[in-house]
């Protein structure tokens, strides 16, 4: 399938029998950015190497555009049932309660799936990333004496994997700055005291700008977004991915991964220098904002540094899906 072939009025047809209010909406939004915008969702197609990353790129558009209403529904079960046999690595019962949301974190042991790790972490996510190897791709992934950049620290779950997959010789750098998620972070590093001497938290946001002051936006565990219009909530102090590895004279950068609730641009712009100097391995989440498929992979692009660029996507209805780029 290739983004030529989708027809707009087939499209609209579709969304009549949408079910789901949100879905619809969500659908009929992105069908109108998507008449205007078409040929920039070509500038990444044109950019993958191969051609079924560009079939499943260009299927991911066309879910989104539909409402997720042709996705088969052996698809979708497959899906849900790879997050319930997850449930046979919980340890016992124990959970963490998180602040900014009415949501339990079960308490795992990763051991069975190749990682000798036991952390408290969501279902749904510790599945894409342990055994779908979100972040992870067979061209573009860390390696054994890798320095990592994880925008994005959350949990810790990716930073503790990071470590596990960069050996000894390895250092991850993680960036979370959120009190509720750094409680579990913390905890999760106290778990796992070996692993996690090869990580250095920082707590604060990444951003294209040290110094600057950003505000929650949404408060709410995993997906926190900051603004930079000042209201009444906790101001965090930005830095740049460039300024970091200045600062503290790092020697070398292998991998950036940026998980970051629409901050990912900002984040990339933030790591010029570094990105000029190393030329590390990208991974990058491109689905907060639509225009990610076409923003992300032009900056990178256009730095003009032989990038080869790869893409998948992490549930059947189009959303974390991740652009590659080595």
């Amino acid at each position: 399938m290739n983004l030529n072939e989708i027809n707009i009025d087939e499209i609209k047809s579709v969304h009549n029998n949408i079910k789901d209010i949100f879905a619809k909406e969500e659908a009929e939004k992105y069908l109108l950015w998507f008449k205007d915008n078409k040929e920039k969702l070509n500038y990444f197609y044109e950019l993958l190497e191969d051609n079924e990353e560009k079939d499943l790129y260009a299927k991911t558009v066309y879910t989104k555009l539909t409402g997720h209403v042709y996705v088969p529904e052996e698809e979708k079960q497959k899906y849900l049932l790879s997050r319930e046999q997850f449930d046979k690595e919980l340890v016992d019962d124990s959970v963490m309660k998180l602040k900014s949301v009415t949501r339990k974190l079960k308490f795992y042991n990763l051991k069975n799936l190749g990682y000798d790790l036991k952390l408290y972490g969501a279902r749904a996510l510790l599945d894409k990333i342990v055994v779908h190897n979100q972040y992870s791709h067979k061209n573009c992934r860390v390696r054994d004496g890798d320095f990592v950049i994880d925008g994005g620290g959350c949990w810790g779950d990716t930073a503790l994997i990071f470590a596990d997959k960069a050996g000894e010789k390895g250092k991850v750098f993680t960036f979370e700055f959120f009190e509720d998620n750094l409680n579990v972070l913390k905890k999760n590093f106290s778990l796992n005291e070996t692993t996690a001497k090869k990580v250095v938290l920082i707590e604060k946001p990444l951003y294209n700008k040290s110094d600057n002051i950003l505000y929650l936006n949404n408060a709410c565990a995993d997906i926190t977004t900051l603004t930079e219009t000042e209201n009444n909530s906790h101001g965090y102090e930005t830095i740049s991915a460039d300024d970091f590895v200045s600062y503290n004279k790092i020697k070398k950068i292998d991998f950036i991964k940026l998980d970051i609730e629409g901050c990912e641009l900002k984040a990339l712009s933030g790591a010029e220098r570094t990105i000029k100097k190393y030329k590390p391995k990208l991974a990058i989440a491109a689905y907060h904002k639509y225009d990610d498929y076409y923003e992300i992979p032009k900056f990178i692009n256009e730095l003009n540094l032989g990038y080869k660029f790869y893409f998948s996507s992490y549930t059947p209805i189009g959303t974390d899906t991740v652009i590659y780029a080595k």
